[in-house]
Formats: C-alpha cells, structure tokens, sequence
C-alpha cells in the first residue's frame, strides 16, 4: 500500500482489521480506477459577519481516515497532518488502495507536536487575521476531537474534500469584544478564554465534507452543500 500525500509524513493501515486483497499496493489496476483522495481548505478568508479578513490559517490533523463501507475491510489514512488552509492547490492525501466503496471518513484535530510551522506548535488550530479598523488577531486553539463524516452511500473518493467553514466556527466567537493588549487581540487559552471557548464549541459544526463534483480543484455553486456533516464517530 501505497500513498501519494502533500505536506503529509506517513499513511497506516488501522491495527485489529484484516485488509483485504486489493489494499495492497501490488494489486494491478485499470488505469482509470478512482484512488481514494481527499483534499483540506477553507471555504473562504473572510467571516463577513464580523468583518474580520483572515490571514493565515493553520489546522492540525492527528488522523486522517478513509473508512470502507464493507467493515471486513482495512480503514487507511494517514497521521500528523498539518494543513494550511489557505494555500492553492489545497493540501490533499491520495491513497494507493483497490478498495472503492467508502462510506465514511473520520477526522481528529489534536496539538501539533512538531516544531513545524512554529505557528502550530501546541495548537491544535491558529488562525491570523485583522479586523475592520485594521487591529490584528492571532487565535490560538489547543481543542482536542474527534468527528465522522458518515454517507449513507459509498462516496465519490477521488474527489472528496473535508471544507472549514470559518464563518461557522468565529459565528459565536466574538473577536470585536476581545481585550486588546498591545494594539493586538490574542485569543488563547490565558487572554480571551471566553471568546476561544465560543470557537471551540463550533467546531464540530465548521467541519463538513463536501464533493468536488466537476474535479476542477476548487467547490463552487451546489458544490457548496455539504454531502456529509459532523458526527462524533
């Protein structure tokens, strides 16, 4: 088995679960046979409600998973997968596998324990921007979870794409009413808890899966809605 990734280290074959044939990386394939691939990002660098114009934004995968629909199957993915969300083409992970029917994919966002970004060391998400009257933010989230994405039918693997959803997760989090220190607002777990506890909350509902139906690198028009929401696995 084998793994095409960018940005990513290492892909796994989930222990306990016996894999089938064709999830070996010998399997001889049609050359049109779909490998899974899932592609990370942000839906956007705005969240208009609050005026806010996002800079940077970085978002920490303990584990990324590719679950089959037939359970006598092995789930693959990959761990420590640092995402930045805002870059083009998006970061994605492609796998090597001749299993085709999938029906669910599993993430967990955890603290980044590498040293790279140093932005993401010890967060789980970081995310720069500015506000309206041009104040700077820095958020720093140390939240830890665990989501599924659940089809009720095999998914369309080769064009996958788990979007955040940044007008979501900051649509409680007030970042106007923050206390500002040294003209900058930091958000973390020792200034503006209550604001960072907001964002934490919606985390479950920033993250959904959605289809890249056309396969042009980028959602648009009903591409938009969601094929699958969150879920605690």
């Amino acid at each position: 088995m084998t793994s095409a990734i960018r940005n990513l280290k290492r892909a796994f074959l989930l222990p306990g679960v016996v894999a089938i044939a064709g999830c070996t990386g010998e399997t001889d394939l049609p050359p049109d046979t779909a490998f899974p691939e899932i592609s990370v990002s942000a839906l956007g660098t705005e969240v208009s409600a609050q005026e806010l114009a996002l800079e940077n934004a970085w978002l920490s995968l303990e584990k990324l998973t590719f679950v089959p629909c037939d359970p006598s199957s092995a789930s693959l993915g990959t761990t420590d997968f640092r995402v930045n969300l805002f870059v083009d083409p998006p970061s994605s992970l492609m796998l090597d596998s001749g299993v085709s029917d999938y029906c669910s994919i599993q993430a967990t966002l955890a603290p980044s324990t590498a040293s790279s970004p140093s932005a993401l060391e010890g967060s789980s998400v970081h995310v720069t921007g500015t506000l309206s009257d041009n104040t700077p933010f820095e958020l720093a989230s140390t939240v830890s979870i665990s989501l599924e994405f659940v089809s009720a039918k095999p998914l369309p693997v080769n064009r996958l794409w788990l979007g955040v959803d940044f007008e979501t997760w900051f649509a409680n989090a007030d970042v106007a009413r923050a206390d500002v220190e040294d003209d900058t607002i930091t958000i973390d777990a020792e200034h503006n808890s209550d604001v960072l506890a907001e964002f934490d909350d919606a985390t479950g509902l920033a993250l959904s899966l959605y289809v890249d139906a056309d396969d042009d690198g980028h959602l648009t028009g009903d591409e938009l809605e969601p094929v699958a929401r969150a879920t605690a696995p």
